[in-house]
């Protein structure tokens, strides 16, 4: 889990100074958007993880998963606790509603490439969840974790597919449609995590890797 943090933030550093890149006042706004709301999430995943560990003593998540279904009801409620709160942070980093509002005008403000880039770091927090919530917080956790089950994806996937909708039709600049279908990408993959089964997950796999060529591709393109 710790790892996972680490790679993250060597991700985040990366784009920051790459959203930077060419200057412009437009960009910078963004960029201090962006590096502010990412630099709070890293914190709150940082606690996330103080908490898990303290709770369950490790940090390995296949060891976790056995801890958590064996865990004493005293220790449920911050077991829960940090389970929430890396919700949070997988869903900022997703961009998922009401979470999303960052990603629009900070995509359409870089430069076409790095525009590209981003397109995959969005899927991460989509892997993150899917690996954690599907890993640590499975049925198997036990029913103390009900509230951490996927209906609570799959209405926010809804939601995130119908805000990003409307951002596309009202988009009047290429650089923001690009940038709003990016967010339809990411509401049709947490349906299929929320569909919670293995079909959905293969199907999900399959148009993880299509939607990222394609989304980064249309980025290169957009000027």
């Amino acid at each position: 889990m710790f790892n996972l943090f680490v790679f993250f933030e060597v991700l985040l550093l990366a784009s920051y100074a790459l959203l930077l890149h060419g200057g412009g006042k437009a960009r910078i706004q963004a960029s201090v958007h962006y590096v502010v709301l990412n630099l709070a999430g890293s914190s709150l995943f940082l606690i996330a993880v103080g908490i898990l560990y303290g709770a369950t003593g490790t940090l390995n998540m296949a060891d976790m998963a056995i801890r958590v279904a064996e865990l004493p009801a005293e220790r449920e409620g911050l077991v829960t606790a940090g389970a929430l709160m890396l919700l949070v942070v997988f869903g900022l980093k997703a961009a998922i509603l009401p979470l999303y509002f960052w990603l629009p005008k900070a995509y359409a403000s870089a430069p076409a490439p790095v525009a590209a880039l981003f397109a995959i770091m969005t899927k991460v927090g989509i892997y993150a969840i899917l690996r954690v919530y599907t890993l640590i917080f499975s049925d198997s956790a036990g029913s103390s974790f009900e509230a951490l089950e996927q209906p609570w994806v799959w209405w926010l996937s809804l939601g995130t597919l119908a805000a990003a909708s409307v951002g596309v039709m009202a988009a009047r600049d290429l650089r923001l449609l690009v940038a709003y279908l990016v967010l339809v990408s990411v509401g049709t993959l947490l349906a299929g995590i929320g569909i919670r089964s293995p079909q959905a997950v293969s199907a999900l796999l399959y148009y993880l890797i299509h939607t990222t060529l394609i989304t980064g591709g249309c980025s290169c393109l957009r000027r």
